[in-house]
């Protein structure tokens, strides 16, 4: 028979080994490599990746109109053309490469630095009002135009062509119909979409005007980016 005194050694014994079971368990999981994320975390990741290499980067070639002349950059055009895309679902960067001033033959300069060096998938062109307010020939508009053009689809970007329908006070009615005519001409000639008149609804408004009358305010830009948008929208979702 096993007296108290034995039952308690017997039971402190077992109880020490317990612990010492318990000890090791516990080293050993801290001992233990750290457990590789769950597949989900991997695939969330992956999915984040492809979403940013999936965002389409637009880059809107233009002048004051386009820079957002007398604003804040984020009431800019192409600032307003992001959050729009942006609300509306779409998965985009919106450059701006607008430089107030410039005329075609500027922006032809530069293109190598403020297009192709960005990649984008879309170029949205909007330029020749700074042409016409200088009274340039409008043949000479035309060739920049055409030359930026042939430029990007030579380089594989997708070519929006935002026209211009001047309409100023005391302007030269002929050049103002020449001028018109280029953008027409040259997106059936490309085969590019075209918006016709990138102020439409802003022109002569005064209440979307700047105090100069002829950029338009916040409000203004607004106006001009929802109706941009549509054109944008059809050649995201044609790719």
């Amino acid at each position: 028979m096993v007296g108290k005194s034995g039952k308690m050694v017997k039971q402190m014994g077992f109880q020490a080994f317990v612990m010492s079971v318990l000890l090791l368990v516990g080293c050993s999981a801290q001992n233990e490599p750290p457990a590789e994320p769950p597949a989900s975390a991997v695939e969330d990741a992956a999915v984040a990746d492809v979403a940013v290499d999936d965002a389409q980067v637009i880059v809107m070639l233009g002048d004051s109109l386009t820079a957002g002349f007398g604003l804040p950059d984020a009431a800019a055009l192409p600032s307003v053309v992001e959050r729009k895309l942006t609300e509306a679902g779409y998965e985009v960067e919106v450059i701006n490469a607008g430089v107030s001033g410039d005329t075609t033959s500027m922006a032809r300069a530069r293109y190598n630095w403020s297009v192709a060096s960005a990649d984008p998938d879309i170029v949205v062109i909007a330029l020749g009002a700074n042409d016409f307010l200088s009274s340039l020939p409008s043949s000479l508009a035309r060739d920049n135009l055409s030359a930026l053009i042939e430029q990007s689809q030579q380089d594989g970007i997708e070519v929006i062509l935002a026209g211009l329908s001047p309409r100023f006070e005391g302007a030269d009615d002929s050049l103002e119909a020449e001028y018109a005519a280029i953008y027409p001409a040259l997106a059936t000639a490309y085969d590019v979409p075209l918006y016709p008149d990138l102020m439409a609804g802003v022109w002569n408004t005064p209440s979307l005007l700047l105090g100069d009358g002829l950029h338009p305010t916040a409000e203004g830009v607004e106006v001009m980016a929802t109706g941009l948008l549509p054109v944008i929208i059809s050649v995201i979702e044609s790719d």
